[in-house]
Parts: structure tokens; sequence; C-alpha cells
């Protein structure tokens, strides 16, 4: 039975808990022993409000668990309907439709950025597709207007484009390898010249409706949106509300919401692809640029929206979302571990990309319990 069908299964066997605050108890199935106590301590110890986290094999679910709360004032608790900001998340969404279109032959890897941005700056004539892909365009990470370092509360489409061509570059086209949400920005630009569609209406009707994701969008900070999770950051050793009401056009480096039963549906797609093309998926697999290796790791780097790491021969993919969300695809021997939640990432507590890998540890220890460190 694959998880299509009994993602409904495991749905009905959710008990709905109150949760005191900060009392993190778990509702769900597990199959798997430890995983339930460790999540527990790791929820606590990184002052995460809320949490969902998702395990899954082959398909199929291996430990469904929600604990704490998505509301703190209101003491609401999470659900496997809980909707998060999925953040940086976005980006292996935006690198597979991308790849959709490359596959479908409407674009190429090697097409230029000026071929599909009029009045490009001059800097950008040597940008290709893939070095947006890979963040080795030479692009600035951040890049939308600010007044005083602080944002703005709405920007347009337009005033986005008019802001990342404006924007400095930080390096020669190909030269290096910078993180950059002004390259998956422009990345959607791409997507909506080609598809002459919105970014948002694309990836409604190529991945999220098709695949159910019925509690999937992108950010629009004037819809109501059931089930929402409340965003927080901890700061000087105390939880505050972290105040991102930004309204952004276009989002495609950072804007999908979702919630655990529909990033559930998305990973079986990742799985057992029915919609999207296998060979558009495992292009997003490949690193196109490699970092310093030592002894730990075959080999590792940046991909088409992940992180790659490849170890005895095995690839495991991962990425961390900044409004406190966590992927990791050990897409060789099919376990993956999704994590919500509603406590923005932070030097000052524990990263949920690093409650991720503590996850998929106690699942399968083979898999280092601190995430690969191939530089070492």
């Amino acid at each position: 039975m694959s998880y299509r069908t009994s993602i409904w299964f495991s749905i009905l066997a959710l008990g709905l808990v109150t949760t005191p605050v900060f009392g993190v108890h778990a509702q769900g199935v597990s199959q798997t022993e430890g995983v339930e106590a460790r999540i527990e301590t790791l929820s606590e110890e990184g002052h995460f409000p809320g949490v969902a986290v998702a395990v899954m094999r082959d398909d199929e679910p291996v430990h469904v668990g929600m604990y704490g709360v998505a509301d703190l004032a209101h003491e609401v608790p999470v659900t496997e309907r809980t909707v998060f900001e999925i953040a940086s998340l976005t980006k292996q969404m935006t690198a597979l439709a991308i790849m959709t279109l490359v596959e479908e032959g409407r674009l190429s890897l090697g097409d230029r950025l000026d071929k599909w941005v009029e009045d490009a700056p001059s800097a950008w004539a040597g940008i290709t597709v893939n070095q947006l892909l890979s963040h080795t365009a030479g692009l600035a990470h951040h890049f939308e207007q600010t007044e005083d370092g602080v944002h703005l509360l709405e920007y347009s489409r337009d005033d986005m484009l008019a802001s990342a061509k404006s924007t400095p570059m930080v390096a020669k086209p190909g030269t290096d390898w910078n993180y950059s949400d002004q390259g998956y920005f422009l990345l959607g630009i791409i997507i909506e010249e080609i598809t002459r569609q919105p970014y948002t209406e694309f990836m409604q009707s190529t991945f999220f409706r098709p695949l159910g994701m019925e509690q999937t969008h992108l950010l629009n900070q004037s819809r109501i949106v059931p089930h929402l999770a409340q965003g927080y950051a901890w700061k000087d050793g105390t939880l505050e509300r972290n105040r991102r009401v930004w309204q952004f056009a276009l989002t495609s480096h950072f804007g999908v919401m979702s919630s655990l039963h529909d990033m559930m549906l998305w990973e079986g797609e990742l799985s057992d692809p029915q919609v999207v093309s296998r060979d558009a998926l495992q292009a997003t697999w490949e690193i196109q640029r490699t970092f310093d290796t030592g002894d730990s790791c075959d080999t590792w780097g940046y991909a088409r929206g992940w992180q790659a790491v490849v170890v005895n021969g095995r690839r495991t993919l991962s990425h961390g979302g900044y409004s406190g969300t966590a992927y990791i695809r050990a897409v060789d021997t099919n376990l993956s571990v999704i994590v919500l939640t509603n406590r923005e990432d932070t030097p000052e507590a524990l990263a949920p990309l690093a409650l991720g890998w503590e996850v998929a540890h106690a699942v399968d220890p083979a898999i280092p319990a601190d995430g690969y460190r191939c530089w070492e």
C-alpha cells in the first residue's frame, strides 16, 4: 500500500492531545524505539514552541509526531494540519520546476539570464540558469530594498526585480559559491517568463493540486490561513514573536507555506514519482559545486536546491529553512526526515536541521547524529 493510500489511515490514528506551553507530548504512530524520547528532549532543549516531524522509508511513514503548540497565546496544539512557513525548503521545489521545464525542452541549463530578463545589468551577461540553481552565479544573498536595515511592508514583483538589478555582484559568475536568495528569485522570474503564468499558479497547477496538497500555497499576508502556526524567535534567553509580516509578490526563494500532511504527500511523490518527471527530479540531486572534502565523505557540495553528500557511494540530500524547517533525504536507502517548527533558526539555540539529523540517526545509526561533517 503506497503512502498516498496509507496516509489517511495514519491520520485517523492521530489523536489530538492538548499540550501545555512547552509541554512537549507526542501524538502519532511510531514504529521506532528511541525516536519519540529524543524528539521530546531536543524540542525542549531547542526552545521550539511547536514541532511536527515525519520519518518516511520506502514511501511509508515510520514515525509521525506532533509536539507542543502552534500558537503560544492560545495554546493551540500542533497537528498534522498545522501550516508552517517552510522558507528555503522552497528552493528544492523551484529547482524541480526549472528542471521540469528543461526536460520539456522549454529551457536550457546553459541559457543566459539576460535572455529571460529585459534590461538586465551588464554584470549579469555571463550568468547561466545552472549557475542560478547551484548558487555559483556570483549574486548576493539578500537583495530586497530596506530602510535602515528594516524590510518594507509590501514589495511588488517590479520592486523586487529593480532591487535585484541594483544589487552589486559579489563574484564573477562561475568563480565562487555564494548562497543566494536573489538567484532563486530570478529563477522564479524565468519560470514566469517561460510559462506566462505567475509562479504561484505554475506551482499549483504543476505540482500541488495534482498531488492533493490542498494546504500548500505561496506566501500571502492578506490570506486567512486555517491552522496557521505563529512564528517565534529565541533571543536573549526568551521567546518572542518573530514579526515576519512582509509581503513579497514573488517568493520562489522562500515563500511556500505547507503542513506536515502535505509535505508527506510531497515526499511520497519524490520517493515514487507519478506526477513529476523522474529525470527532472534526479537532476536536482546532481552536485554542481563540489566543496573541499576531508576523510569522512566521498564528496559533497551543492546540487540544485539541495546540499548533497556522498558517503560510501550513497547520496544524502538536505536543506534547512530559516523559519525553522529541515528536510533530509537519504535517497539511496529511501529514508527521509521532515521537520517543521515555528521557531526560526538562530545560533543561540539548536538548529532545526540538527534536530533532523538526530532523528535520522535514531532511525538509521549509519547516519551521524550531528550530520555529515565532510570537511573533516
